[in-house]
């Protein structure tokens, strides 16, 4: 078993890479620090659900803008987590990967603001205000596009922190309910999530991606990724404690605030690690009408639920 602790950027982050015998070695990055939001991935190696299935797993920590589908194109990875909307929009400028296991059913993508502010959706959000959040992402384009924000509103760039947030009651910006909002309540400030889902978008997260054409591994990976989420859900404890010493910004305090608020993001309604072909054709056709993926385009091949 083995934890990067670097974050993964344009060259390979996981030169060196011991081995064990007699077990596949998986390089698996994420597109973010470690979070509970990828708490089942870290559970799995932990509980040893990945080496009983015959893996020797590496988690990667990634961070702002991690090329996830790149290293695995590359075959610097094996494994990596992104989002439906990106595996999408990659695969059509053509990057070779495959979405088969999503841990967020739901988005845990949104928008933060204030409590005293009374905002209770994004379209609440009055015309002349300034949204911290990723300049040119397939979120901003969906908002902008939504609710005719061009013009009406100033994006500025989003560096991840909520320092801003906490010194100015005006400030607005995107959040993951797993993270900004437990980190600006532990801090004394009463935020209010505006969650995506509300506004249309609702691309699979924390979504595991394999290479195109699927490794004659995928099943046993996928189950076993499957496991250690089970055991995740069932028992935090172990994997938290990981990642809390993989992740110097976080407190064992939030650990408890994030779990509870990410609950209903992973399970949905279709359950735990679930996908369906009506919605993965729906972020596909969002895409379109939005003009980030070209005309006649289809989510077919982009995904594959037959390991579960």
């Amino acid at each position: 078993m083995l934890f990067i602790l670097a974050a993964c950027g344009g060259s390979d982050p996981v030169d060196e890479t011991p081995s064990v015998d007699g077990l596949k070695e998986v390089r698996l990055v994420l597109n973010w620090v470690p979070e509970p939001e990828f708490g089942g991935f870290y559970e799995g190696v932990l509980g040893g659900h990945y080496e009983k299935a015959g893996f020797d797993v590496e988690v990667v920590p990634g961070g702002p803008g991690a090329p996830t589908l790149e290293l695995l194109g590359t075959g610097k990875a094996q494994a990596a987590i992104t989002a439906a909307d990106d595996l999408l929009i990659k695969r059509s400028k053509g990057i070779k990967a495959i979405g088969v296991y999503p841990a967020f059913q739901n988005s845990p993508q949104g928008l933060m603001a204030h409590a005293v502010t009374g905002l209770e959706a994004a379209g609440d959000i009055p015309p002349g205000s300034t949204i911290a959040i990723e300049v040119g992402s397939p979120f901003q384009t969906h908002l902008w596009t939504t609710f005719g924000w061009e013009g009406q509103m100033e994006a500025v760039p989003y560096a991840g922190l909520v320092g801003s947030f906490l010194t100015d009651e005006s400030t607005i910006q995107q959040a993951y309910i797993t993270s900004e909002p437990c980190i600006v309540r532990s801090k004394g400030g009463v935020p209010v999530f505006l969650e995506a889902r509300s506004t249309g978008w609702n691309p699979y997260g924390s979504l595991l991606a394999l290479p195109d054409p699927l490794p004659d591994w995928a099943p046993e990976f996928v189950q076993a990724t499957h496991a250690g989420w089970q055991a995740y859900v069932a028992d935090p404890a172990r994997a938290n404690a990981a990642m809390l010493s993989a992740n110097d910004q976080l407190e064992a305090g939030l650990m408890d605030c994030i779990v509870e608020a990410q609950a209903p993001y992973l399970i949905g309604t279709d359950g735990l690690g679930a996908m369906t072909e009506s919605r993965w054709q729906e972020v596909n056709d969002h895409l379109i009408q939005l003009g980030l993926l070209p005309e006649g385009s289809t989510a077919t091949g982009a995904w594959n639920a037959t390991a579960l």
